[in-house]
């Protein structure tokens, strides 16, 4: 009993064995597309003009576009059934296939849009065939299949990321990215004659700068004051204030101004900058006393109601910018209780 279950073990492996060696077929080398045509080369161009707008993150695509050009309706070589070219991701003819990889992006490769030298690009690109969804390379290239017949422009497109955040503008001049050759590139082999060339011409207009508002409601809580401390109109004899903070992330300097919302305020200094308590005087609340908001980032100016005044200077990135609420006699008599008041600001970006 014990031999024959080791003879049946064997002989499943036997089959197994059997099963792997009849699996294996040998592979049909693809044809190539052999040279006969109006022309030799043919340059295909994608205008690229794009003005970026809003906050741009680095992998972000920006824009996608197709190619064009006087190849399409004329040929350069004649194809088989079953052929195919070769597409590369490339900057230039006579470097031969060269481009500067970045990294994957969507699971795709994206190359510089740039010359290789390039060290911190701003945009990167990923170029693709529109007939079988093939992603060009550099080295080793990317098989490309073709209609049988004449060889047409192949039909790419082009997507543009963004390599940083907000990036800048960039302006390009026929800028070759790709090339369709009808044999493999051999760098042994001299000079790569393209037969379609594709080029980027237009300018990639940078974003205006703009700015986030990460911290948008704020509460002063402002320490106990006694009335005695209000001798006369304007503020304190002591320092009873509170700060709260706004935090900002802009897309490159800026100038920031503020504007006080409230119908409800007093003067300071000729400005309705005094927020007054709400409900004053009466539900056992304090009256005569209001709230003046300042900017600690610009001399301490007050802001006022319905008229922008300046914030910060703020700076690419993120920057916490503080306000600071005191207290502030208006009144020719006060009374004490509850003192508590809502307004509203709107910020402005130069």
């Amino acid at each position: 009993m014990i031999m024959s279950k080791k003879i049946r073990k064997m002989a499943a492996v036997s089959a197994l064995l059997a099963a792997g060696y009849l699996s294996v077929f040998p592979a049909q080398a693809a044809q190539e597309c052999t040279p006969g045509g109006s022309n030799a080369h043919m340059p295909m161009t994608a205008r690229v003009d794009l003005s970026l707008s809003g906050t741009v993150k680095k992998n972000d695509k920006v824009g996608e576009f197709l190619f064009n050009g006087p190849g399409y309706g004329t040929h350069i070589a004649n194809c088989g059934p079953d052929s195919e070219v070769y597409g590369y991701a490339t900057y230039g003819e006579g470097s031969g296939i060269i481009a500067k990889y970045y990294g994957d992006i969507d699971g795709n490769p994206a190359y510089h849009v740039s010359p290789s030298g390039v060290q911190r690009p701003s945009y990167v690109y990923v170029l693709t065939d529109t007939s079988t969804g093939t992603v060009l390379r550099t080295q080793p290239g990317a098989r490309i299949t073709v209609p049988e017949g004449r060889l047409e422009p192949l039909k790419l497109k082009i997507k543009i990321y963004a390599a940083v955040d907000n990036p800048p503008t960039l302006s390009l001049h026929d800028m070759t990215i790709g090339a369709i050759l009808l044999s493999p590139f051999d760098k042994n082999g001299g000079t790569t004659r393209y037969t379609y060339s594709y080029l980027l011409r237009g300018t990639l207009q940078q974003a205006p700068v703009s700015c986030n508002a990460e911290s948008t409601n704020l509460e002063f809580r402002l320490p106990r004051a006694p009335v005695s401390a209000f001798r006369e109109k304007g503020f304190p004899d002591a320092e009873y204030s509170a700060e709260d903070n706004l935090t900002l992330t802009c897309t490159g300097d800026v100038s920031a101004k503020i504007k006080l919302l409230s119908d409800n305020t007093a003067d300071y200094n000729g400005k309705p900058s005094v927020v007054r308590v709400d409900n004053e005087g009466r539900n056992n609340n304090s009256s005569g006393i209001g709230f003046v908001v300042t900017s600690p980032l610009s001399d301490e100016t007050p802001l006022i109601s319905q008229e922008f005044v300046k914030l910060a200077d703020l700076n690419e990135g993120t920057t916490t910018v503080p306000l600071k609420a005191h207290y502030y006699r208006y009144g020719n008599d006060v009374s004490a209780g509850k003192a508590e008041a809502t307004a509203q600001f709107v910020l402005q970006f130069n």
